[in-house]
């Protein structure tokens, strides 16, 4: 039978923020002037200090550039604007983030991905790495930058640079983001200030959070000239929770060898096993089979019926401490020669546990006792449209469970410990000298390393075998109701044992994946300026970049070898997990199940021995690295000139890049790593040019090539060989070449006010390759592998065929769009409503990608990451005692994987998402000012889902509100 179901949940977009409102009805008298100055003997001086005065000194960063830059700068001493960098980065048009445990950790620049971002720390091209849940795709390996491991306290601002220059570093299609730390002759002497926060979280309920960090900085003039001397520190304690229901994915009914067939029905399924209980009359022992005549199973079989394949709510725990600190030393000799030293740290420490109760059986085949012995005994179907996936089902009428109930089912409970911290560490040396008034040289020395180590990755899972359950979708698709036929929080009702093809042990799980992850860059560079007459500037330099990633990971052998446990030893292992699912539907879920407590099993069983059962091997597919290589120079000429009595400011030039390769990957089967080299060169001409038609009136425009070498992970020679029967290599492919493109750039500003900025403008990237997997058939040879891996298979490297599946580079496609952004300080109204101002950004970004698909042809689609639509908006008030700002950022829906990790379904993509934030402070007196920060204030869900047709939920979660509540005291 069938029957329609609500929709999902209402589109955060049709949900219109008073900020848009306010900000388009405070336009009316939008662009007059700041007041004019006093008239007469008397002259009036205004001091802007904080927000408005990081907005202001933005802005002129802005108008001073010849490319298209936006800059973030901080309020004031150790105050960034945000609590955390990408937040702050989501301000600046065109960027988007992505969210893990409630922070931003990466962003997409105009629809580009995070691995086509290059980020400099004080200079220095730098990379950090951090780990999340497997949904939001776990621990970071590839060339994006994650943001979370740094307090933003330790920055002064940061720079995005969306068009190219020569004397920028290449190897970005999104953008260059500059992140500098703040050095002590930012200051004019001593300053010195203190942070204090206490965190409450509305999931929680709990006041466990705490801030503190502390700047101090001052400078002395000396007979050997002037020196200066920062240090910072910023410590950060968290503990949140998170709730989700999450899909597993979804699969259609066909797969894993269907559901158990009712009886008499042939070819029998599964196939009689005495030792699972099978036979002509029940699936599994005490799970009779649908009775003769059933027609239910057609319907939950079919390969156009999807189910999740982990139907399941959970409860994460999280714990995060973040510990960070700088140094700055200055020397300045001289007028005109500057010597700088930055040092940077930052530990980011996170315990994570979580806890699921879900139904497995949907996700196996019967050699796991999985679907077939499951039977069906109610369903209703939610049909879900007609299906774009290429192959069996394309243009069929698809459909999505809307109620099912099902025997047969084993409901696992599963507990998964994470433990990892990132040690980042960054020196650089760094100076300039003026020779003379028209020769200059600059210079930079420095190392910087991430270290990310997974310290446990531990999996514990017992299960219930064969039981009763309920999957109901039809109040809500993204909560559905879950039920089971006995008590879920008695352990006595489940079991821990080894496999052994009876029904009285269970398949229980002992996973252990630690891993580790280490970005290392090395750096030096040498710059020239050469300024012949004052209108001209010729710049050259060189810059060497050699760029070190590994990867190690281990693993079990055999993770069902595990202890069989009494039934009492169970109940000393186990404890209650809770679950109120505060902000979720009422009665989706038990409130409570028996799960693992971690602490109590370690300390029983000797997990971590690294012996005997528990003896760790090797992960060959997760154990690589890559080697770069980097020489590059570059020449660019300075111009300003006069064009019909408007100046012309322009910069061209080239830049010359070589890039040698060295990457090491292990062919499973084999104990030593296989090491191939490769190398390519790119020559990236580029042009800016900036017309300021009035004091206040810009158009720029710019034209680069430029380029992104391929992500990591698609670099490594290791994989899978198989040289029996038709001889197969699937690996990934040190020889590809990186992603070019062509863009360009047109954009117009209008500087109306102080503070105030009305701009547009148009991009177009022609990417003119893309990288992908791909089949192709070819000898072992052109695979650039080494022969001795053919050992005495009888392959001939040169005339036997061999199919190899690895990641190729594909044609590109176009990326086009248009940015709009307007700040203004509402200085002309009256009273109070003259310390109010509006900053609002929109940006509009299509591309058109040709996917390969896994079952052989193309799709078009837009590029993996990007959302179509996207802005930012913030409403604000600051005097000289109080300051408010009400901020909101939405993102439209993108695609995170294509083809889809299910079977017959197209795509996997986020849905769209708009969060609040709230910030505001209090001048209690010169020195202390009392604050307040509220983010995602309203608690807003994060939706993930599978196949563009059906739109069946994959993850809904929420952590909560999260509301501090601090001290700053300024010396």
């Amino acid at each position: 039978m069938h029957s329609t179901i609500p929709s999902p949940r209402k589109a955060t977009l049709l949900r219109t923020s008073a900020l848009v409102g306010l900000s388009l009805l405070m336009t009316a008298p939008a662009f007059a002037q700041d007041a004019a100055p006093a008239t007469g003997d008397e002259v009036q001086t205004v001091v802007v200090t904080g927000f408005r005065n990081s907005l202001q000194t933005a802005l002129q960063d802005k108008k001073k550039s010849n490319g298209v830059v936006d800059v973030i700068r901080a309020e004031d001493i150790a105050k960034f604007p945000d609590a955390n960098l990408a937040e702050s980065l989501q301000r600046v048009p065109g960027v988007s983030i992505s969210r893990v445990a409630g922070e931003g950790r990466s962003i997409t620049v105009r629809g580009l991905p995070p691995a086509f971002t290059r980020v400099r720390i004080n200079g220095m091209e730098a990379q950090s790495v951090s780990g999340a849940t497997t949904s939001d795709r776990g621990i970071g390996t590839g060339r994006g930058f994650d943001f979370n491991t740094f307090s933003s306290d330790l920055f002064s601002n940061l720079t995005v640079r969306k068009t190219a220059s020569p004397e920028t570093l290449e190897g970005s299609l999104g953008a260059t983001v500059d992140l500098h730390t703040s050095r002590p002759f930012d200051y004019k002497g001593f300053t010195a200030a203190i942070n204090g926060q206490v965190g409450y979280n509305s999931l929680s309920k709990e006041m466990k959070d705490r801030k503190v960090s502390g700047v101090i900085s001052n400078r002395w003039d000396t007979e050997l000239g002037q020196f200066g001397a920062l240090a910072s520190i910023a410590y950060t304690q968290r503990h949140y929770y998170e709730d989700q229901f999450g899909s597993g994915g979804w699969n259609p009914g066909s797969v894993d060898g269907g559901f158990c067939s009712p009886v008499g029905v042939t070819p029998q399924v599964p196939a009689t096993d005495a030792a699972k209980g099978t036979d002509a009359l029940n699936c599994a022992t005490g799970v009779p089979r649908p009775a003769a005549g059933d027609t239910l199973y057609s319907q939950a079989s079919a390969s156009t019926t999807f189910f999740p394949r982990l139907p399941r709510y959970g409860r994460f725990e999280h714990d995060q401490k973040r510990l960070g600190a700088s140094l700055s030393l200055q020397w300045r000799p001289q007028a005109g020669t500057t010597v700088n030293f930055d040092a940077l740290y930052s530990n980011y420490d996170v315990t994570r546990e979580e806890s699921w109760l879900e139904g497995f059986s949907f996700a196996r085949a019967i050699s796991q006792n999985g679907k077939p012995q499951t039977a069906v005994r109610e369903l209703i179907l939610f049909p879900a449209g007609t299906s774009q996936t290429a192959g069996a089902n394309f243009g069929k009428a698809v459909s999505d469970v809307a109620y099912a109930r099902f025997d047969g089912v084993d409901v696992r409970s599963d507990t998964q410990y994470d433990a990892f911290e990132n040690t980042f560490t960054q020196y650089t040396l760094s100076g300039s000298h003026d020779f003379s008034d028209t020769l200059s040289v600059s210079g930079l020395i420095g190392i910087s390393e991430s270290d990310f180590n997974q310290k446990a990755q531990t999996t514990l899972m017992f299960q219930r075998q064969n039981a009763g359950m309920t999957v109901d979708f039809r109040r809500n698709r993204d909560q559905p109701i879950i039920t089971h036929n006995f008590d879920v929080t008695n352990p006595d009702n489940y079991t821990f044992g080894a496999p052994d093809g009876t029904a009285s042990t269970a398949n229980a799980e002992i996973r252990l994946n630690p891993s580790r992850v280490n970005n290392r860059y090395e750096t030096a560079e040498l710059n020239l300026e050469y300024r012949p007459i004052d209108m001209l500037t010729v710049k050259t330099g060189l810059h060497f970049n050699t760029f070190s990633f590994d990867i190690a990971a281990w693993q079990r052998a055999n993770t069902f070898l595990v202890p069989n446990l009494t039934s009492a030893q169970l109940r000393d292992v186990t404890r209650s997990v809770s679950f109120p699912g505060n902000g979720l539907d009422d009665g989706v879920f038990p409130k409570a199940w028996a799960t693992i407590d971690y602490d109590k099993f370690v300390a029983s069983q000797n997990i971590y021995s690294n012996s005997g059962i528990y003896a760790l091997i090797p992960n060959a597919g997760n154990t690589r690295g890559v080697e770069e290589k980097i020489t590059s120079g570059y020449v660019q000429t300075d111009l300003t000139t006069q064009v019909a009595g408007m100046t012309l400011r322009t910069e061209a030039g080239f830049r010359f890049a070589k890039t040698q390769l060295t990457a090491r990957g292990i062919i499973v089967g084999q104990t030593n790593p296989v090491f191939v080299q490769h190398e390519y060169s790119d020559f990236l001409p580029s042009f800016n040019a900036t017309l300021e038609v009035t004091p206040d009136v810009f158009l720029r425009g710019s034209a680069a090539r430029v380029v992104s070498r391929p992500d990591l992970g698609f670099l490594t020679p290791g994989g899978n060989l198989s040289l029996t029967g038709t001889p197969s290599l699937s690996s990934g492919n040190p020889f590809l070449e990186p992603i070019r493109a062509d863009t360009y750039d047109l954009s117009a500003e209008w500087y109306f006010g102080r503070a105030s900025l009305l701009s547009v403008g148009a991009f177009y990237k022609d990417i003119k390759s893309y990288v992908q997997n791909a089949s192709r058939q070819s000898s072992f040879r052109e695979t650039g592998l080494p022969l001795s891996l053919l050992g005495s298979s009888g392959v001939d490297p040169d005339a036997t065929p061999i199919t190899i599946t690895q990641p190729v580079n594909t044609p590109g496609g176009p990326l086009k769009g248009f940015e709009v952004n307007y700040q203004q300080g509402f200085s002309f109204l009256p009273g109070w409503l003259s310390h109010t101002g509006a900053l609002f950004n929109y940006t509009y970004v299509d591309s058109e990608i040709t996917y390969n698909l896994a079952g052989g042809g193309t799709t078009t689609k837009s590029l993996i990451g990007l959302s179509k639509n996207a802005y930012n908006g913030t409403l604000y008030y600051e005097d000289e005692t109080i300051s408010l700002r009400l901020s909101t950022s939405y993102r439209s829906k993108y695609i995170i994987a294509l083809p889809a990790n299910n079977p017959l379904q197209d795509l996997e993509g986020v849905d769209d998402l708009q969060v609040f934030d709230l910030s505001a402070s209090y001048q209690i007196t010169p020195k202390l000012r009392v604050t307040l920060e509220g983010l995602n204030i309203l608690d807003e869900f994060n939706r993930q889902y599978i196949d563009s047709t059906r739109n069946s939920t994959f993850v809904y979660n929420h952590l909560g509100a999260q509301w501090n509540l601090g001290l700053q005291y300024k010396f």
